[in-house]
């Protein structure tokens, strides 16, 4: 299954882009970087000079997906798409990161589970 913004919940986080653009924790708002881990309650993001816990409860997520994680075969890709209205405008960024890039915001209630279960849950496993 190739990964496309409908399908980014079925897919496995670790290794994207991710920012955190509304959360109850006003603390949170503006974390950004790689996820580097997930558990069945947190992401953790690996931000500029640390590794930030985030959790999924009460946060939304703003993953980026570029060309080559969207479609493995390089063909077409996903279409492009300005950051989220809900985003705001990013600091120390030029224009050229965004090209190529489709952003996609994710409740992260959606993402309550267990890693593993929620990349197969609905899906056809060779596991199973």
């Amino acid at each position: 299954m190739a990964l496309t913004p409908e399908t980014l919940p079925k897919h496995e986080l670790v290794g994207l882009h991710v920012r955190v653009v509304a959360a109850t924790n006003p603390d949170l708002v503006g974390i950004e970087g790689r996820v580097v881990d997930e558990t069945m309650r947190t992401l953790s993001v690996d931000s500029a000079s640390r590794v930030r816990q985030v959790p999924k409860r009460g946060t939304t997520f703003e993953f980026r997906l570029t060309d080559e994680a969207a479609d493995p075969e390089r063909a077409s890709g996903t279409a492009s798409e300005p950051p989220s209205e809900t985003a705001g405008v990013r600091s120390g960024q030029s224009g050229a990161a965004g090209e190529g890039a489709a952003y996609v915001t994710v409740d992260g209630a959606i993402l309550l589970s267990r890693p593993a279960l929620r990349t197969e849950i609905g899906g056809i496993s060779k596991w199973r």
